[in-house]
């Protein structure tokens, strides 16, 4: 993890996105959402891991991927202990703006769909995906479903 991460070895994504595409199929995921980054991580980092997986799952396999959630927070979870993630993660995502949203929704003929499935890189508390499911179903998704590609504890 910590090559393609940090050092950014992207040669791994092609990797990590196959494994996904096994994994999503086999569980008959069809529309994901990214786990949006912190802001300013792509800046220092230079791109958005999580982006790069949902474009190879989306142009190379067929995936639909809906953009629709946004990172407002900028602090870094594995920076806070448990409870600490537990208070900040409350805050920590929405939904995209309106007009955004919709822009999003439109190659899905203005619908979200039934069934989503989260993804993300690391999983640590599981606060983060709480977090984004609890948003995603307020938004009228049923059923959230999640992958990561690492846990950590």
């Amino acid at each position: 993890m910590f090559r393609w991460k940090m050092q950014e070895e992207r040669n791994f994504s092609t990797v990590f996105a196959k494994l996904l595409c096994e994994v999503l199929r086999k569980n008959g995921q069809e529309f994901i959402v990214p786990v949006p980054p912190r802001k300013g991580k792509i800046r220092k980092n230079g791109w958005d891991q999580i982006e790069e997986l949902s474009t190879f799952l989306e142009k190379r396999y067929g995936f639909r991927v809906l953009r629709i959630l946004e990172r407002n927070t900028s602090s870094q979870q594995k920076k806070l202990s448990r409870s600490q993630r537990l208070e900040s993660i409350k805050s920590a995502y929405s939904l995209c703006s309106s007009q955004a949203f919709k822009r999003a929704l439109k190659p899905f003929s203005g619908r979200l769909p039934v069934s989503v499935c989260l993804i993300d890189d690391v999983c640590t508390t599981g606060s983060t995906l709480e977090s984004c499911a609890e948003i995603l179903k307020a938004a009228g998704i049923s059923k959230v479903n999640a992958v990561t590609l690492f846990t950590v504890d």
